[in-house]
C-alpha cells in the first residue's frame, strides 16, 4: 500500500469515528440509496480534494462498509425518487371505493339528505423539516370538510390531508369519529379522496345520526351572478355552517396549496379555515369545492369548478392515482404591443402569444421553436392578451384548455414562424419541473458525507426560511427555483445545505447553501 493510500485509510478511519455518525444512522428505513458512485465522486472532488477523496477511496476499498458499527449506512436518496405516502390499497373497502368512480350512483341526496352527506374531517399531520431532513416538525392538528360523491367515497381538499399521519371523519349530527384512509390525492388541483371502512359510518350506526349517506350530484360551471351556498365546518364551532353568495367571476387563478394556475370560480360567500373541501351548492347540486379565500379582503372566496374535479376523478379512475395536469412546457408573453406584432410579421387578423422559452424535456420542444407565435390551440383562436372565448361575453386564459386535457391526449396547434402559418400535433403530458414546487406526502431526500449535508433544491426547502422566503432565502437559489427549466429527464440541482461541524470538515462551514451539482 502506497503512502497516499495509507493516508487515505487513516483519514477515512478518522471519518468513521466522527461524532455525526449517530445522526447519519437516523434515516428512516423507507429512504433508499440513490446517489450513484459517479455522482458521489463529482461532489467529493469539487468540495474538498485532500480530505474527501481520501474518505472516498476508503469507502471504495471497503465497498461502502465502515469499521464503526454505528455507521451502518450512508443515508441518501434523490428528489425524483423520494418515497411517497401511497394510498392505502391493502383493504377491499379502498379498492371498492375507487371502483365506484366508474359507476353512476343509483340516487342522489336531496333536501335534508344533503347535509347528511357532508362530513367534518379531522387531520393530524407532521411536515418534514428540510433544514434537518432526518426529522419532522412537531405534529399539529387541523380540520376541514368533505362530502360524499360515490358509494364509500368522500371528496375533500388535498391541503386538508397533506402530510397526514392520522385522519378521522364525523357525520352531520353524529358524536362519533371514524378512522378514514386517503385513497387518492392530487396536490396540483388541491383535491383528495377518502374512504371509511367502518360500516356504521355509512349507515348511521347507533349514535343518533341519520340513515345511509347518499352521494351529492355533481353539476356544471355556474353562471355569473348565480347564487350558491357554501356548506362546511369553519373554525369557531362544531356544527354545520351555511353561507350564501353569488358567482363573481370565472378565471384562471393560483391554487395556493401547490402554486398551480388553474380555472377557479370567485364568489362573495365567506370561506374560512375549516370550510375547505366543503361543497358549493346550487340547490341540491354541487357546482364547486371550497378551497381558499383572498387574504386581507372581505368575503372573497374561491371554489374549484367541476371541470377540474372531473379531470381529477377521471385520472384516478383510469390510473388508480392522479398523475398531474398537462402543460405545453412553454414560457410566453402576450402580444399587446402593435410594434412587436409588426416585427414578427403578423397581419391584422392574426393574434396569439409569443413563445420565449421551451422546456427541452417536453414533446413541444420537438416541433415548436423559440420565437414562434402560438395562434390557435385545438382550433380555438388565442387573443393577443392570451385569452380564449369561454362563454357569452366571458373570456379565460388559454392555459385552461390544456390543463383540462386528459394525460397523453393529442392536440392540434397553429403557429406563425417566419411569416408562415404552420400546424402541428402535440402530445400532452404533466410537466416535470427542475425545482419541485411541492413535496407533500414525501420524505425529504438528502445525502450526508463527512458531516456535509447535501439536498436536492426544492421550494419546500426554501420555504424553511419563513413566509417571506423569496426575500430571506439566498437570491441565487430563488432565481434557480423560479426560472430554471429542466434540460433532461430526472435532472436536479444539488445544494450543500449545511455543515455538521467536526475536525474532519473544519474550514468548510462557510459553504452552506452552495450549489454543488446540476445533474
Amino acid at each position: 500500500m502506497g503512502i497516499w493510500a495509507r493516508r487515505a485509510l487513516q483519514m477515512a478511519q478518522h471519518l468513521s469515528m466522527l461524532h455525526h455518525t449517530a445522526l447519519m444512522g437516523t434515516c428512516t428505513k423507507s429512504i433508499a440509496p440513490a446517489f450513484a458512485q459517479q455522482q458521489q465522486t463529482q461532489l467529493l472532488h469539487k468540495l474538498a480534494p485532500p480530505v474527501l477523496q481520501a474518505a472516498h477511496l476508503y469507502q471504495h476499498q471497503q465497498q461502502a462498509r465502515f469499521s464503526d458499527a454505528r455507521l451502518r449506512t450512508i443515508c441518501s436518496s434523490v428528489a425524483a425518487r423520494a418515497p411517497s405516502i401511497k394510498p392505502k390499497w391493502d383493504s377491499e373497502t379502498a379498492k371498492k371505493a375507487l371502483a365506484a368512480l366508474s359507476e353512476e350512483p343509483a340516487a342522489f341526496a336531496q333536501g335534508v339528505e344533503v347535509l347528511d352527506s357532508i362530513v367534518k374531517v379531522y387531520t393530524v399531520y407532521s411536515r418534514p423539516d428540510y433544514f434537518l431532513p432526518w426529522q419532522n416538525h412537531p405534529k399539529r392538528e387541523s380540520t376541514g370538510t368533505g362530502f360524499v360523491i360515490r358509494d364509500r367515497l368522500i371528496l375533500t381538499n388535498a391541503h386538508v390531508v397533506a402530510d397526514q399521519t392520522y385522519v378521522t371523519v364525523k357525520r352531520h349530527g353524529s358524536g362519533t369519529k371514524y378512522r378514514a384512509d386517503v385513497v387518492g390525492v392530487g396536490h396540483d388541483v388541491d383535491l383528495a379522496l377518502l374512504t371509511v371502512e367502518d360500516d356504521d359510518f355509512w349507515t348511521g350506526g347507533d349514535d343518533g345520526a341519520a340513515g345511509s349517506m347518499k352521494p351529492l350530484q355533481l353539476g356544471d360551471v355556474p353562471q355569473l351572478q348565480e347564487q350558491v351556498l357554501v356548506v362546511g365546518y369553519p373554525t369557531g364551532g362544531d356544527n354545520t355552517s351555511i353561507t350564501s353568495g353569488v358567482v363573481s367571476r370565472v378565471e384562471v387563478t393560483q391554487y395556493v396549496h401547490a402554486a398551480s394556475h388553474l380555472m377557479a370560480i370567485q364568489i362573495d360567500a365567506a370561506i374560512n379555515p375549516g370550510n375547505s373541501g366543503g361543497p358549493a351548492l346550487r340547490g341540491d347540486v354541487v357546482v364547486g369545492v371550497a378551497f381558499q379565500n383572498l387574504p386581507h379582503a372581505d368575503n372573497i372566496g374561491y371554489i374549484i369548478p367541476l371541470p377540474v374535479v372531473r379531470r381529477f376523478l377521471s385520472e384516478v379512475m383510469k390510473y388508480g392515482y392522479y398523475r398531474g395536469f398537462c402543460s405545453l412546457g412553454i414560457v410566453f408573453q402576450t402580444m399587446d404591443n402593435p410594434h412587436l406584432r409588426k416585427a414578427l410579421g403578423m397581419t391584422g387578423h392574426q393574434s396569439g402569444v409569443l413563445i420565449n422559452r421551451i422546456q427541452p424535456t417536453t414533446s413541444t420542444a420537438k416541433v415548436l421553436q423559440k420565437g414562434d407565435v402560438l395562434l390557435e390551440f385545438d382550433g380555438v383562436p388565442i387573443a393577443n392578451d392570451g385569452t380564449v372565448h369561454f362563454r357569452a361575453r366571458e373570456r379565460i386564459f388559454f392555459t385552461s384548455l390544456n390543463t383540462l386535457k386528459p394525460t397523453g391526449s393529442t392536440v392540434h396547434v397553429k403557429v406563425l414562424r417566419g411569416g408562415r402559418e404552420l400546424e402541428y400535433d402535440l402530445q400532452l403530458e404533466p410537466l416535470q419541473t427542475l425545482v419541485p414546487v411541492h413535496k407533500y406526502d414525501q420524505l425529504p431526500s438528502y445525502f450526508i458525507y463527512a458531516g456535509l449535508v447535501f439536498v436536492p433544491l426544492s421550494q419546500p426547502y426554501l420555504h424553511e426560511y419563513g413566509d417571506d422566503w423569496m426575500s430571506n432565502s439566498p437570491r441565487r437559489l430563488v432565481d434557480k427555483a423560479l426560472n430554471s427549466l429542466m434540460q433532461k429527464p430526472g435532472q436536479q440541482i444539488i445544494v450543500l445545505s449545511q455543515v455538521l461541524v467536526d475536525d474532519i470538515n473544519t474550514g468548510y462551514q462557510q459553504f452552506q447553501n452552495l450549489q454543488v451539482g446540476f445533474d
